[in-house]
């Protein structure tokens, strides 16, 4: 039977169905954290150590996620999504992949620059910078969505319609990615 190691901290109601999508194609998943994963080079076997994949390496890996953590520990967990796909080990959301989509402001760019409608974006390390942005825009009767430049699900959003509704710039890690808010309309799901 085809293993694969599915990469994730919390795998949720959509790790239960992507499991069991697997097995329904006859391949056995394990839930790994790439917190736990490490390198062992020079030892007898494999170097590149995935907890449930001791004596072989996963047939396939599947990335949900990838754990925050310090610059080190990052680059880290990429290295060992990379060193699997240097190992033949096909790795779906790629450690090149992840790299270009893991933060908002790489992603709106390569978006914008494929062509694909996008909102206006400011992204600045300047809190200056950004309340003169804030102003601008309330001037122009805009209001804004600063969010995290990492994270997902809505956490962290903050809808802003004057300078005063900005917080300090350590309170998003010392960036400041803002986009102009879209009114959702009125008919249908909508995000």
């Amino acid at each position: 039977m085809r293993r694969t190691a599915i990469f994730t901290d919390d795998p949720g109601w959509h790790g239960a169905r992507l499991a069991d999508a697997f097995t329904a194609r006859g391949v056995q998943t394990t839930f790994v954290s790439l917190r736990n994963c490490r390198f062992e080079l020079g030892r007898a076997g494999q170097s590149i150590v995935v907890p449930g994949f001791e004596d072989q390496l996963p047939d396939a890996a599947f990335v949900r996620g990838v754990p925050g953590g310090t610059l080190e520990q990052v680059v880290l967990r990429l290295d060992i999504l990379h060193a699997l796909k240097h190992a033949g080990v096909p790795v779906y959301n790629d450690g090149r992949a992840v790299e270009r989509t893991v933060d908002k402001a790489m992603t709106s760019f390569m978006l914008a620059h494929a062509g694909v409608p996008t909102a206006a974006t400011w992204v600045t390390e300047s809190e200056a910078e950004a309340r003169a942005l804030v102003a601008d825009e309330a001037d122009q009767g805009r209001e804004l969505v600063l969010k995290p430049l990492f994270g997902s699900q809505g956490a962290g959003l903050k809808r802003i319609a004057s300078v005063s509704d900005l917080p300090p710039a350590q309170e998003y890690d010392g960036v400041y990615y803002l986009q102009r808010y879209v009114e959702p309309g009125t008919a249908g799901w909508h995000d």
